[in-house]
């Protein structure tokens, strides 16, 4: 499994495509840390306020379109290539070469969480504030990171079930992500429509969101009145997750 993963990595990294996702992350913290300096986020300064902002902003924007792409790269480079006849012939089962590629979708999303959490220190370092807790701002980093990449595994299944061109799946990555972030961030608080809240019960972004609400609400003002209501404890967010979203996996075939 090992040498698939290495072997799929490689085929990324003649695309130079890790180095993207290093430099996505990059991104959200410049216009953020703008936004922090200019003033407090909510009840947070500093480098508290860059890390909620990338953690319940950038992640659910980025790490889903970019790992749909991604996902869209490692299953069609044998078709483009005209190497997928070579694959049926090899002693390596075509579950085995599904698990490597979903696996390096995992690997990125930690790749994606560590750069999220290294930019978020540096804009806290130029808003001039003490780098606390970072232990803990790791593990909801990286936990947020792991579910966003299970999320948008059914997106991954439409597009090897589709197997159409690359922009098909890039418009079918990015309209997924958007009505998935703009259900958490519009329709969860404010819908009285029994399907939006049917979907703000079962989409990745909102019930996330939940979860990371009781990371970054602080008790005792008017948000935290309104939101608790809605918090998810962490456990049941990975429930939901993954009995909804992973279960695609195994439909998933070259």
């Amino acid at each position: 499994m090992l040498k698939l993963i290495r072997c799929e990595m490689r085929k990324l990294k003649r695309k130079h495509f890790v180095s993207f996702v290093i430099f996505a992350a990059l991104l959200f913290p410049i216009p953020f840390t703008a936004l922090v300096l200019a003033g407090s986020v909510a009840n947070f300064t500093g480098f508290e306020a860059v890390f909620g902002l990338l953690v319940t902003l950038g992640i659910p924007i980025m790490l889903p379109a970019i790992t749909g792409i991604v996902a869209a790269m490692l299953f069609f480079m044998e078709r483009d290539n005209d190497t997928l006849k070579n694959l049926r012939v090899i002693p390596v089962s075509p579950v085995k070469i599904v698990t490597a590629k979903i696996l390096v979708l995992y690997i990125l999303g930690l790749i994606f969480a560590l750069a999220t959490l290294a930019s978020s220190m540096v804009g806290g370092i130029i808003a001039g504030s003490e780098l606390t807790n970072i232990g803990e701002k790791l593990w909801v980093a990286i936990v947020t990171a792991l579910l966003y990449t299970t999320s948008i595994l059914p997106v991954v299944i439409a597009i090897v079930g589709f197997n159409r061109s690359y922009i098909f799946s890039i418009i079918l990555t990015f309209f997924y992500t958007m009505f998935d972030f703009m259900l958490a961030y519009g329709a969860m608080f404010t819908t009285t429509d029994p399907m939006l809240s049917l979907l703000t019960s079962i989409m990745p972004a909102p019930i996330i969101y939940r979860w990371q609400a009781t990371k970054f609400v602080e008790a005792g003002t008017t948000a935290y009145t309104v939101m608790e209501p809605y918090f998810l404890p962490l456990w049941l967010v990975v429930l939901t997750v993954v009995i909804i979203y992973s279960g695609s996996v195994v439909k998933t075939k070259i």
